[in-house]
């Protein structure tokens, strides 16, 4: 079958052939509630993992998630990636809404992500440890908002040339976690440099792991190449390690079950609960004497690598209680 090469479309034109070994989705989250663009490579079988990159659009009518999904489909095709571009509606960098609006959108916005995610991973073999987060301009927003508050999903992030606002990224300091790996990369004549120093600073102050690339050039738009070259970099370089807890006892809510996934294997663990007692069993239930908030440890040793210490923070009720409104069965709080 021939290759087609699309005209302009609404937004940024793109100049990348589309792929002709398969088609490019388009698909809506359960309700309608959310539209996205899909590109699953030909090569695709079920027996075996795929990564996952979410591309985020910017500003429209510069950029909108057809576009992002038409320069990621050919390098998706070759590099063995599914590749997702939702549509969404906090990534304006021309229009300045007041913070609270901003936050709701990018609410919005990371609602829409984590339902794709889920989507793809029903549908999909997605490689749990290979979740990545990206974007251009003002995708920035929803890189930062919601790949900082998901970092049990989102393994690492790149951003192309962001748009950045210290009060659009109102992230808990707990939901963030300094093992999460941020690579932003821009031109050294870019109009928007300036916000992308501006957020790498930010990003550091607060102990996150930031590589930053200065290339040649404006506000073009930079190789996704370089993205996908700090992801696989990282998942080839990095431990992925993330602790799970789930309250096992509906009966009882001070009854936890721990356990840690991580790439590659690790050999031995010994969980501390942060009551005063410990456990070297790999995936123990632990009966806490009293409710409150618990900070839990874990000491994990990669076979033939070092040990690597992470916590992560749950809350235990009374017996014969549900658990608060909002809970979590599971979390992850940066190391200490």
């Amino acid at each position: 079958m021939a290759g087609v090469c699309l005209g302009f479309v609404c937004g940024c034109p793109v100049t990348t052939t589309l792929p002709t070994k398969a088609e490019i989705k388009e698909e809506s989250l359960p309700g309608g509630e959310g539209k996205f663009y899909l590109y699953v490579p030909s090569t695709y079988d079920k027996r075996r993992p795929y990564p996952v990159v979410i591309a985020c659009h910017g500003t429209n009518p510069w950029d909108d998630a057809w576009a992002q999904i038409r320069e990621w489909a050919q390098f998706a095709e070759e590099h063995e990636i599914i590749v997702a571009a939702p549509v969404l509606g906090g990534t304006h960098g021309d229009i300045v809404p007041s913070v609270t609006g901003q936050i709701e959108k990018e609410q919005a916005d990371e609602r829409t992500i984590l339902d794709l995610v889920s989507r793809l991973k029903a549908q999909y073999n997605v490689s749990e440890e290979r979740v990545f987060l990206t974007g251009w301009s003002a995708g920035s927003f929803a890189v930062l908002y919601t790949g900082l508050r998901n970092p049990d999903v989102f393994r690492a992030l790149a951003i192309r040339q962001g748009n950045f606002k210290a009060d659009y990224i109102a992230v808990e300091p707990t939901r963030m976690d300094r093992w999460q790996p941020i690579f932003i990369y821009y031109g050294n004549t870019d109009l928007l440099r300036p916000e992308s120093l501006e957020c790498i600073t930010w990003l550091r102050d607060k102990n996150m792991f930031v590589e930053q690339l200065e290339v040649p050039g404006s506000h073009k738009r930079l190789d996704v190449a370089l993205s996908w070259n700090f992801f696989k970099k990282i998942a080839k370089e990095r431990p992925w390690i993330r602790l799970r807890t789930a309250k096992v006892d509906v009966k009882n809510r001070r009854v936890v079950k721990f356990w840690c996934e991580a790439k590659p294997a690790y050999s031995r663990i010994v969980w501390v609960f942060g009551d005063g007692e410990q456990s070297e069993e790999e995936a123990p239930t632990h009966e806490y004497a009293q409710p409150g908030t618990y900070d839990v440890s874990a000491k994990v040793s990669l076979r033939g690598a070092k040990t690597y210490t992470r916590k992560v923070t749950v809350r235990v009720g009374p017996p014969g209680t549900a658990a608060p409104s909002g809970t979590p069965s599971e979390g992850l709080a940066p190391p200490g």
